[in-house]
């Protein structure tokens, strides 16, 4: 461990002496490596290394945070004694003693990243390059990328524990450009896990290339995109992000505890069509999500947010907890881009839930619509909840049937709007990597569903190429 217990004890106690009811340091090391490919050739090799403290201190509803990279004992108790200043009060706890909290590793890694040389990494994305050239004369460049992330953390807190997790997480992707002449066109695939080097194993990176190939090249004959109201299907997997974005972020205590979200005061009520349950489960083995333990050193759950429509929990993080009271407690997911940030509440993976309806027979009921089957992106009020999301490979549906392909589209709604909206739940559930901005930094997430019907969405049609 980075600190002796003696040390730890030193800190945590002056943090507490003015009053604070919870004290708590985390330590991160973080490294970075990586390579890629682009003009038919090594793009860039990096690697990065930032190491550092932050420090927290809870009095009831108010918080103070601050953060070091000086990691001598005089710095971590300075910043501690200047910390305290932020409340006026006596004493009301001291520490005597730490113990290591056990916990369960449910992201066990097979194959280290230093496995592997630098050049057998390049030559593994070359073969995904040399494939992407050979699907199309009209594939004018490719870029292939490895991300490897290894961080450890430790964080002990006034509970009287210390809390230790090493967390190793592998990302492959790749980004086609294709070239008719008149316009370009993109295609994109990505693949990370909390896995080690034993994902590049479990890929067939040659088939990912060809898939995003084969979007880039049929994105040049697609059609435009009608506008307006409709029927609009969401494809599994990466459709989860529209949930993420325009439901899962109201649901974080932060957004709850700042009023600033639809669903403020609901759980009990109905938000949702009586066929959609969902989760934010942190306990998925080798998720890309998941986490042996929460930034606040805290088990992660398999937390259900609506059950048959109804709103039933909220994602929550100590802080967030108590603002709320003392009918709510922390989820295990309490979450930060490092030591630099204060930690809240984000999700980790947040999903729709499996339905009972096939894949076809969502198609078939629909007469004419939309169907989407990923998304590029997209933003969403975060004070009126409305969202606008592209998404980059869609179909017509006609007569029940999936038809052309058209140019990325625009989709614009709200999220308590859609939720009431899901008319069929497919039972073909699956979940995709992101990064998620919020005011803890970015952090690793997954998001997921089946296939979903959606009544009516309003559709913003074609959007043009860059």
């Amino acid at each position: 461990m980075r600190f002796s217990k003696k040390l730890a004890l030193e800190i945590l106690n002056l943090g507490l002496s003015t009053g604070a009811d919870y004290a708590e340091i985390y330590f991160q090391n973080l490294v970075n490596t990586g390579c890629s490919r682009k003009y038919k050739k090594v793009f860039s090799t990096s690697g990065s290394r930032s190491s550092g403290v932050g420090i927290r201190l809870l009095q009831g509803i108010k918080q103070v945070y601050g953060f070091t990279s000086d990691l001598s004992k005089k710095s971590l108790l300075k910043l501690a004694e200047e910390l305290s200043y932020g409340f006026e009060g006596e004493r009301v706890l001291e520490l005597k003693s730490l113990k290591v909290k056990k916990h369960k590793n449910i992201n066990p890694i097979k194959i280290n990243h230093d496995a592997w040389t630098n050049e057998e990494k390049i030559a593994y994305l070359k073969k995904g390059e040399d494939a992407a050239f050979a699907y199309s004369d009209k594939i004018t460049d490719v870029y292939t990328s490895l991300s490897l992330e290894d961080e450890h953390v430790e964080i002990y807190n006034s509970d009287g524990f210390i809390s230790v997790d090493d967390r190793i997480r592998t990302s492959l992707s790749v980004e086609i450009v294709a070239n008719d002449g008149n316009q370009f066109q993109q295609g994109y695939d990505v693949k990370g896990l909390s896995k080690g080097l034993e994902l590049l194993e479990e890929t067939d990176f040659v088939k990912m290339c060809e898939k995003a190939s084969k979007v880039a090249v049929d994105l040049l004959t697609a059609e435009d995109s009608p506008s307006g109201e409709m029927p609009v299907v969401l494809g599994n997997g990466e459709g989860g992000v529209l949930f993420h974005e325009a439901c899962g972020h109201p649901l974080e205590g932060s957004a709850i505890c700042r009023n600033s979200s639809p669903f403020t005061n609901k759980i009990g009520k109905k938000i949702a069509s009586s066929i959609v349950s969902a989760y934010d489960d942190g306990t998925i083995p080798n998720g890309w999500g998941s986490e042996n333990v929460d930034d606040e050193g805290n088990k992660p759950t398999k937390n259900q947010l609506i059950k048959d429509g109804v709103l039933v929990n909220y994602m929550l993080d100590r802080y967030t907890a108590r603002r709320l009271g003392k009918d709510y407690k922390a989820t295990g997911a309490c979450r930060r881009e490092s030591y630099r940030y204060a930690p809240t509440t984000r999700m980790t993976n947040t999903y729709i839930a499996a339905g009972e309806s096939k894949k076809e027979d969502i198609i078939k009921a629909v007469k004419d619509g939309i169907y989407c089957v990923s998304f590029t992106g997209g933003q969403v009020n975060p004070v009126t909840d409305e969202f606008e999301f592209t998404s980059d490979v869609a179909y017509l549906i006609k007569d029940g049937k999936i038809s052309s392909m058209i140019k990325p589209i625009s989709l614009i709604g709200y999220g308590y709007e859609i939720l009431q909206r899901i008319t069929m739940v497919g039972d073909d559930c699956s979940r995709n990597q992101g990064m998620c901005g919020s005011d803890s930094g970015t952090c690793c997430v997954e998001s997921g569903q089946p296939t979903l019907l959606v009544s009516k969405m309003l559709v913003g049609g074609t959007k043009e190429s860059k």
